[in-house]
């Protein structure tokens, strides 16, 4: 007659240890290449032509700069934003009510 063999809880564990690990580096917010909806922060392609060489500040730290046809640029509720650089624009377009509200404090 066969015995069963008993399997040991050491790979059930690790397996859920690993599920733990890998659930608590996962992202909490919308990452910016699913931003679909209108009420989510876009990133623009290029600048639209009626913008370029137009002054304003970036969207992230307020920065004065010129709009160029490589400036980052993102559009959220209809208008449009430009950034220093594409880590501005991608920290935007995950919370961008967060970067309008400091903006309009400073």
């Amino acid at each position: 007659m066969m015995r069963s063999m008993k399997l040991s809880n050491f790979p059930i564990m690790l397996a859920f240890l690993f599920t733990l690990a890998i659930l608590s580096i996962a992202p909490l917010s919308t990452p910016a290449w699913c931003a679909d909806s209108p009420a989510i922060a876009t990133v623009l392609a290029s600048p639209p032509a009626a913008d370029l060489g137009m002054s304003t500040k970036c969207a992230y730290c307020g920065m004065k700069l010129y709009v160029k046809k490589d400036t980052p640029s993102a559009e959220y509720a209809g208008k449009h934003y430009y950034f220093c650089d594409k880590s501005e624009r991608d920290a935007f377009i995950a919370h961008p009510e967060k970067y309008l509200h400091q903006a309009a404090n400073k």
